[in-house]
């Protein structure tokens, strides 16, 4: 993602008057709000709304509540955190903005360490995650989510974004596979180039499903051995993944016994993928987190020597 150099607020210090004038002036911190906020682009008002909602102190929250306009803005702020944010498909206004944005996501779904990280300048990485097919591609998969590294070695107050993707291919699913008569074992998989057959077959049905890592925070060290030719991270506890046992390419509320707690281990990794400069793009994932390899000496540069990191992942709208 491109970062456009044009001149945008400062989104914490919106944020930091809003909540000041919540406690003291209800009605000038809501005329704020109309004025200067809610003006912006809805991807930089969410934004304020993450650093704001958490600041606000209980008498601030419960004066706002007893008004109708900022009942709505608490109501608005409230679904907010239960609904996937917005994926950023357009370029941010400046770099403040874009590590405000990510700064502000990971604060709002990361579990407390990470944004205490993330407050003491310390690596931290955020993934940003659009729903893709894991049949995209001819099962090859896509590069169309982000992993941003912020507060990159030595950056503090930086985002670093990578293209990347955080689900798996069709190429390591057994559905892909060909049966002893010569046949697909699942139709839908005919365009697909089988390579091997990764997963757990967690409902039972004798195929072993694919699985991606679930939305969450996990903490990763550096693997302890080359992996595909280069570094490689894994997280330091189990891994909670999504299974699709239907087999349709997607992770929905449809698969039965979707969420498999136990069946990944610590295999989800961080590593390379294949470069985007081939004309067939290989993401190379089976359900690892994977930055194509020519921007992956980039990636590795941003964390720094023997890096230590929460990696908050975020589904996306």
């Amino acid at each position: 993602m491109a970062v456009a150099n044009r001149y945008t607020p400062d989104l914490r210090a919106l944020a930091a008057r809003f909540t000041a004038l919540a406690q003291q002036e209800p009605e000038a911190a809501m005329n704020l709000w109309r004025t200067e906020v809610a003006p912006l682009p809805s991807l930089l008002s969410a934004t304020v709304g993450r650093f704001a909602d958490p600041s606000l102190s209980p008498s601030a929250r419960a004066t706002l509540t007893a008004r109708p306009d900022g009942n709505a803005l608490l109501l608005r702020w409230f679904l907010d955190r239960q609904d996937r944010p917005a994926f950023p498909r357009t370029q941010f206004f400046s770099s403040s903005v874009a590590y405000a944005f990510c700064e502000a996501l990971v604060r709002q779904r990361g579990k407390p360490a990470a944004s205490a990280a993330i407050r003491e300048g310390r690596v931290v990485l955020l993934g940003l995650r659009q729903d893709t097919s894991t049949l995209a591609n001819k099962g090859r998969g896509i590069y169309d989510d982000y992993i941003v590294v912020l507060n990159a070695w030595g950056q503090r107050g930086h985002a670093h974004l990578f293209p990347a993707t955080t689900e798996p291919t069709a190429q390591y699913a057994q559905r892909a596979s060909v049966t002893a008569s010569g046949a697909r074992v699942d139709a839908r998989y005919k365009d697909v180039r089988f390579k091997e057959a990764h997963g757990a077959d967690v409902d039972r049905d004798g195929i072993r499903d694919a699985g991606r890592l679930a939305a969450g925070t996990y903490f990763f060290t550096e693997l302890p051995r080359i992996f595909l030719k280069d570094r490689a991270f894994w997280a330091t506890t189990d891994q909670t993944v999504e299974r699709d046992t239907d087999g349709d390419g997607r992770f929905t509320l449809a698969d039965r016994d979707r969420i498999d707690r136990h069946g990944v281990g610590r295999t989800m990794y961080i590593h390379q993928g294949g470069p985007t400069t081939n004309p067939a793009v290989n993401t190379w994932s089976a359900g690892c987190q994977t930055v194509p390899q020519n921007h992956y000496p980039r990636f590795l540069g941003s964390l720094g020597a023997r890096p230590k990191f929460f990696y908050v992942l975020v589904d996306c709208r």
